[in-house]
């Protein structure tokens, strides 16, 4: 597909764009050693502690601080599926994988899945985003994330029962690697799985759903596109795509962007699919007066507005929030 942008935004197309991998193997490393170092000081601390409650409550706050670190894994891992984490495709490949793993989702299938919810982002029906979210706001938060992991499995399977083997391997080896870690690497340190590694899984649903419900939730539907035109030149260059709202811009602190590389430009990203996360801000400030978007400032507040709203709302509920009228 053809995703060049249009010459007077300022906006690099898939050549032009530099890939930051030095920026984003550091951070991927950072993310994993950060981790370890949250589950060693949790069993350091709370080792030492007699007051119950205060034990609970640090390990409480350490699991929601692993599972943000766990969140900017996932995200880097979806770099590599658009192929934007490192300039080469077996880096992409190697660490997408593994980072992935360690948030016990399967690449393969992964990729699967999401290159499908960008071809059909936010349609009824089409979109495979869909089930997770499309019940009620408390449905959404608490079970959405459980049919999410749910259907990346799912699709494995598919994989899998199609014949491409290699594939399902490839996803089976990393995921292996993930669960040696947290279960072998953890306990030979010293380190309670328990009281780190499972606390950390208890909050993750939570807080992914926190944030997985800022991208999509409350945005009208967007209209199938006419048959007719599925392989026209507007289709292919993208240019339909922009032109239609989908998801969500949550303005956040910059230390809360480079944790979790700027997925809060959701919407950015579906209009621009090619580009890395670190063009992101630049494209919403060069497009954002000539495409619609819906800007929320900070996911507290987007929770908060979110929670008023269905699935798909309505563009009165979200006229508020737009930066044009389309």
């Amino acid at each position: 597909m053809n995703n060049a942008a249009r010459p007077d935004t300022g906006i690099p197309n898939p050549k032009e764009q530099v890939i930051p991998s030095a920026s984003n193997l550091f951070k991927s490393c950072f993310l994993i050693l950060m981790l370890l170092g949250s589950f060693y000081a949790t069993q350091q601390i709370t080792g030492q502690m007699e007051s119950s409650w205060l034990k609970w409550a640090i390990i409480a706050l350490a699991a929601v601080w692993n599972a943000m670190l766990l969140i900017g894994m996932g995200v880097l891992s979806h770099e590599a599926i658009h192929g934007v984490l490192f300039r080469s495709r077996i880096w992409n490949e190697l660490w997408g994988g593994l980072l992935a793993g360690l948030v016990l989702i399967p690449l393969e299938a992964n990729r699967q899945f999401h290159i499908e919810h960008h071809r059909y982002s936010h349609q009824p029906g089409l979109d495979p985003e869909n089930p997770m979210h499309q019940n009620s706001f408390l449905f959404a938060t608490t079970a959405g994330p459980f049919v999410a992991l749910l259907a990346q499995y799912q699709v494995l399977v598919k994989i899998a029962m199609s014949g491409d083997l290699q594939r399902v391997l490839r996803d089976i080896c990393y995921l292996g690697l993930a669960l040696s870690f947290y279960l072998l690497l953890l306990p030979a340190l010293g380190i309670s799985l328990a009281l780190t590694w499972g606390a950390t899984m208890l909050a993750l649903p939570l807080v992914f759903s926190v944030r997985a419900l800022a991208d999509h939730y409350g945005v009208p539907p967007v209209p199938r596109p006419d048959e007719k035109n599925a392989e026209s030149e507007e289709m292919r260059s993208g240019a339909w795509m922009r032109r239609q709202v989908s998801g969500w811009v949550v303005l956040t602190p910059q230390w809360l962007q480079w944790l979790w590389s700027h997925v809060n430009y959701h919407e950015v990203h579906h209009k621009y699919p090619y580009l890395s996360h670190a063009y992101l801000p630049q494209a919403f400030a060069a497009s954002r007066k000539q495409y619609p978007y819906l800007v929320v400032d900070g996911y507290w507040k987007s929770l908060f507005n979110v929670m008023k709203l269905d699935y798909y709302g309505t563009p009165e509920a979200v006229r508020p929030f737009m930066t044009m009228q389309k």
